[in-house]
C-alpha cells in the first residue's frame, strides 16, 4: 500500500462531506482523485470561457470567470497537496515516487495554466490523471 491511512481519512473528511463510513484507504484516495479530476476539468472549461469572452469583447463576464478559475485553482492545489502527503514512500517505493511525480506535474501545469490562461499543459495533466483514476478504480475492484 502507498498511503498513510490516518492522514488520508482526515483529508477525506475535508474533501467530501459524507455520512457514509469509509471502508478502505483506497476509497478515500478514489474520492480525492476524482475530485481533483473534476476540478481540473472545470478549470479547463473556465479558462476556455475566459478566452472566448476576451475574443468577443464581453469584458463584463471576465470577473466572474476569473473568480471561478481562482476557486478551481485553489481546490486543485489543495487536493494535490492532500494526495502527495498521503503517499507512503517506505511501503510504496517506486509506485509512490511515480505518483508523487505525476501529482507534481499536475501541480506545475495548474500553476502555469492559472498564470498564463493556457490549457495545453492542463489538458495533458487531465489526461494523465484520467489514466490514474481508471487504474485506481480498477485496482480497488
Amino acid at each position: 500500500m502507498v498511503l498513510k491511512s490516518t492522514n488520508a481519512f482526515e483529508i477525506y473528511k475535508k474533501v467530501e462531506k459524507s455520512g457514509d463510513k469509509i471502508k478502505s484507504p483506497y476509497e478515500v484516495i478514489s474520492v480525492i482523485l476524482n475530485q481533483l479530476h473534476k476540478n481540473i476539468h472545470l478549470m479547463i472549461l473556465e479558462i476556455d470561457k475566459k478566452k472566448a469572452f476576451k475574443i468577443s469583447r464581453r469584458f463584463e463576464n471576465l470577473k466572474e470567470t476569473q473568480k471561478a478559475i481562482s476557486k478551481y485553482f485553489v481546490k486543485c492545489l489543495t487536493t494535490i497537496y492532500s494526495l502527495q502527503t498521503s503517499l507512503d514512500f517506505e511501503k510504496g517505493g517506486k509506485i509512490a515516487t511515480n505518483l508523487f511525480q505525476l501529482y507534481e506535474f499536475c501541480r506545475l501545469q495548474i500553476i502555469d495554466a492559472f498564470r498564463h490562461n493556457k490549457n495545453d499543459g492542463l489538458k495533458k495533466s487531465y489526461d494523465a490523471l484520467s489514466q490514474i483514476v481508471l487504474a485506481w478504480d480498477t485496482m480497488e475492484k
